[in-house]
């Protein structure tokens, strides 16, 4: 009965993975590279993202600033949707990025990032979101260009190579000996098929514990619904006990709204400043710091209304509730940042190319069994 059930548990692990292993290669070759995410962005747009800071550093430039000397020097009219501070996003991007929506005839271009240095508010170039490949490649990784339905089949994908991982190790595992000799004995003998079928066992049992990780990170950060409630979906508005739906007559500029953010965050820097993105909706901003948990888009956001003076909403990673928290950092938890460096990023590159060539030797092994049986047949 055991060894029926072992039979069965091979043959849909071989044939589930044969199926997918394709699919699995371009999402674990796709974050493999982005681990390099900043570099890609570099090498591709170069001295268009990098600043010269001063020998004394004074203090960067606000936000109106970057804005009114990104407005001066791109010829196009344009919409702001917001700005990216320094290494807030990226880390290798040294320039504040402000990203519009252009206007009239260049609508149709989506969104644009215009590069100013920080510090000296000189405007260094410009290029479409849209064509950068690191950008792209993001969006492949997240759903293979495929949109909602690609973020279900990559989640679907991630839910099997968890399945794969523990009929793996479950078919692996040595029904006599030592299970550390056959951990630690690669085979260079007999055929390709025996060859790529002692690599693939090898590299899934040393892998394991680190694909479930990204897996399971990459599910909760799709599809934080599905954690429910040890997660919850990420909100960007303030509630509505905040008051924010009144509409007042006074004026808030950015400048204002940057002022009630140094004040709410005086320990932290500026990460991200989003305008309103409706009427009479609040400016968004966000900070970190080192220590926080999230460090993409730091611990701590606060909402200031556009038309009523001195109403804001502070809201801090430290007085969340934890499934708050816990999906705030899932980005930083999947893509490697929350882990000292240089360690996340080798952990993702490690963990990426562990799952090419699991896929490629279970494919190998897949293909020449079935190719035989057949010919046996």
């Amino acid at each position: 009965m055991l060894a029926s059930s072992r039979r069965i548990l091979s043959s849909l692990h071989g044939w589930l993975g044969g199926i997918s292993a394709v699919f699995i290669i371009l999402i674990a070759g796709s974050g493999a590279m982005l681990a390099f995410v900043g570099e890609l962005f570099i090498f591709q747009y170069g001295d268009v993202l990098k600043a010269t800071p001063p020998t004394v550093r004074p203090p960067m430039a606000d936000v109106t600033r970057l804005i009114a000397s990104a407005s001066k020097s791109y010829e196009q009219d344009f919409q702001t949707v917001g700005v990216l501070m320094p290494a807030s996003r990226i880390e290798k991007i040294e320039t504040a990025m402000v990203f519009v929506m252009p206007t009239g005839p260049h609508a149709s271009d989506g969104l644009r990032m215009l590069s100013v240095d920080p510090w000296s508010t000189q405007y260094k170039g410009d290029f479409p979101l849209n064509g950068a490949f690191a950008h792209e490649l993001i969006d492949f990784h997240h759903s293979l260009l495929m949109g909602n339905p690609g973020i279900i089949f990559v989640c679907i994908l991630c839910i099997l190579l968890i399945l794969f991982v523990m009929s793996g190790l479950y078919i692996w595992w040595p029904k006599r000996g030592h299970v550390w000799r056959k951990a630690s004995t690669l085979h260079f003998r007999g055929s390709v098929k025996q060859i790529a079928f002692s690599l693939h066992g090898l590299i899934g049992v040393w892998s394991a514990l680190l694909i479930i990780y990204f897996c399971l990170t990459g599910l909760a950060l799709a599809k934080p619904n599905w954690f429910s409630p040890l997660l919850s979906a990420p909100t960007y508005a303030p509630p509505a006990s905040a008051g924010f739906a009144e509409i007042c007559d006074d004026k808030i500029t950015p400048a204002d709204a940057e002022r009630a953010g140094k004040q709410a965050f005086p320990n932290k820097r500026l990460s991200t400043f989003f305008m309103p993105n409706r009427e009479n909706g609040p400016y968004m901003l966000t900070y970190k710091s080192a220590s926080d948990g999230n460090k993409i888009e730091g611990d701590g956001r606060i909402y200031v209304h556009t038309s009523c003076q001195n109403k804001v909403y502070v809201e801090s990673a430290k007085v969340s509730e934890i499934s708050a928290r816990l999906t705030g950092m899932m980005l930083s938890l999947h893509a490697g940042y929350s882990f000292a460096k240089p360690i996340g990023s080798i952990l993702v590159v490690l963990t990426g190319l562990s799952l090419v060539l699991l896929a490629g030797t279970g494919l190998v092994t897949f293909c020449t069994r079935t190719l035989r049986r057949r010919q046996n047949d």
